[in-house]
């Protein structure tokens, strides 16, 4: 069973691009965290957190970041944890950098990573740009490198929700 309302985040995640007037990629989500009053930093994560990408610190009004992941990973990341605070969530754990299948995850972390993946990669900007580069859902790495987001992230959401 699937409790996560994706089509309410999806129009949560169009409704925050288009406050921000955001038509192409790859969205700032620097930007958008910096506009919340939010701060991002990048850090080692400590010894026992090494599959850690990253978590919200309420209180600091801070996302930590691993400074060691690659740019596009540290995009998804953010993107996810803005997804947390959107989301108003309350009960959420540390985002990890290991991909797990969507039912291991508690419905928290479902819901952000669907928020950081319609932030990132809206539908119809999706299909723009494969229309636009004359694109197939087989070419998931050039949209990868397009959108700035994740090779994994972005073959799945051709896989899930663009075919």
């Amino acid at each position: 069973m699937n409790d996560v309302n994706h089509e309410k985040i999806e129009n949560l995640a169009l409704s925050i691009l288009d406050s921000y007037n955001i038509t192409e990629p790859v969205v700032d989500v620097t930007k958008i965290a910096k506009d919340k009053g939010i701060e991002i930093k990048e850090i080692s994560m400590p010894t026992g957190y090494n599959e850690v990408a990253g978590f919200y610190d309420k209180d600091q009004k801070t996302i930590y970041i691993e400074a060691s992941d690659k740019p596009s990973r540290k995009l998804f990341t953010i993107a996810h944890e803005l997804g947390h605070i959107f989301l108003e969530h309350t009960n959420y754990g540390v985002l990890f950098r290991i991909p797990k299948k969507d039912a291991n995850y508690i419905k928290e972390e479902k819901e952000a990573n669907s928020f950081a993946a319609n932030l990132l990669m809206p539908v119809n900007m999706v299909f723009d740009y494969m229309e636009k580069y004359n694109l197939s859902h087989s070419d998931y790495k050039k949209m990868s490198d397009i959108f700035g987001v994740p090779i994994v992230a972005m073959k799945m959401r051709l896989e899930d929700h663009l075919k």
